[in-house]
């Protein structure tokens, strides 16, 4: 899975006078991305280097002359100590939704056999904590299941935090019965942390199966299905 997950620290985007790019050692859809949403065409030197932050990055652009053309050449860094703001959740350590949209990409560009399970997870008694208890108690709950989770999960599994009460777990393994085990070691994780409390987590899972010949979204939509099978499977059974 890590190799998935790996990115460029540094993105190098040449391009000529006409504003074309000529060379980037990412893929175009994602360095026309960052030449507009870092506004570089804005800031092309007069002279020779022209340098500025700007959201998480720190943009440096470089006018040179060769075989007597004209390019700009931008590098492109990611500030270290921004970086857990720009892909941590705040309140449970995880990864967040903008990592996981960059992770799309990666899956989604990257030449290799990928296999993989996705679990979501889901909190199904989140609203009520919040409605009868306050929202300080459902953000410890929030951080009880992602604690649960960052401890359930092996080194080259990710875990983010996609929004509100609700999880994705990529689980490194073509075997169902592991992700199981995974989502088995959550529960029993919850479990054990609410013991000495008043708070009662209940939480909902589904998993759906991912290589290089699925569609992404598919997969996530079927997850998606999964955990809400087993969520409205509480209900009728009055479990919850």
């Amino acid at each position: 899975m890590d190799k998935i997950t790996e990115s460029e620290d540094i993105i190098y985007i040449l391009i000529n006078q006409q504003r074309s790019i000529c060379y980037s050692n990412v893929d175009k859809t994602i360095a026309e991305e960052h030449l507009s949403e870092l506004h570089i065409f804005d800031y092309l030197p007069f002279d020779n280097t022209i340098s500025y932050e700007i959201k998480y990055y720190k943009v440096t652009v470089y006018k040179f002359n060769l075989d007597k053309t004209m390019y700009y050449l931008a590098v492109i860094r990611l500030q270290d100590n921004l970086y857990k703001y720009a892909y941590r959740d705040y309140l449970t350590g995880l990864y967040n939704r903008n990592y996981w949209e960059q992770l799309k990409i990666k899956i989604s560009e990257a030449n290799l056999h990928k296999r993989f399970y996705l679990i979501i997870i889901d909190i199904d008694n989140l609203k009520f904590i919040n409605d009868n208890k306050g929202h300080l108690e459902g953000d410890k709950v929030i951080k009880i299941v992602g604690q649960s989770i960052k401890e359930s999960i092996r080194k080259d599994d990710i875990a983010i935090r996609y929004g509100g009460d609700e999880f994705f777990i990529l689980i490194s393994s073509n075997k169902m019965y592991v992700a199981q085990m995974v989502i088995n070691r959550i529960r029993k994780s919850i479990n054990k942390r609410c013991k000495t409390g008043d708070i009662r987590i209940e939480i909902s899972a589904g998993t759906a199966y991912y290589n290089s010949v699925c569609n992404l979204e598919n997969v996530i939509i079927m997850a998606d299905k999964n955990m809400y099978k087993e969520k409205n499977r509480k209900k009728s059974s009055r479990i919850f």
